[in-house]
């Protein structure tokens, strides 16, 4: 339920509720998946999420802004009271940015490509 609209986390339990509910009103089995991201920003790699926003059908140039946008920020590590050279990350996106839950939403949107389908519930 994270990075929804005008949705609550609470929202997911009066949700996983109907679903239940309608569930054993039906006759047919199906299959109920929670998923739970550990660090879920820092997992997502910039090569994946460029070529999710491709198949997406996003041009050369929005995708260069956004290739510019997440590798244009560079870190150092204190160690031993020393900062480290800075180096680009390569991996994840920010916490706390404005584009981070979109950018993420696309590339969970991966998980399940077939979530149009016809007896596939989606609950958004």
């Amino acid at each position: 339920m994270a990075f929804v609209n005008n949705r609550q986390i609470l929202d997911s339990f009066v949700i996983a509720e109907e679903i239940l509910h309608n569930w054993r009103k039906c006759e047919d089995g199906g299959l109920l998946v929670k998923l739970d991201f550990e660090k879920a920003y820092d997992n997502v790699d910039h090569k994946f999420l460029n070529d999710m926003m491709e198949s997406m059908g996003s041009g050369p140039k929005w995708r260069h802004w956004i290739c510019v946008y997440i590798y244009s920020p560079t870190i150092s590590v204190l160690v031993n009271a020393c900062l480290t050279p800075q180096f680009s990350i390569e991996r994840g996106l920010r916490q706390g940015d404005l584009l981070s839950p979109s950018l993420f939403n696309m590339v969970v949107s991966n998980l399940f490509p077939g979530s149009g389908a016809k007896n596939l519930l989606v609950v958004k």
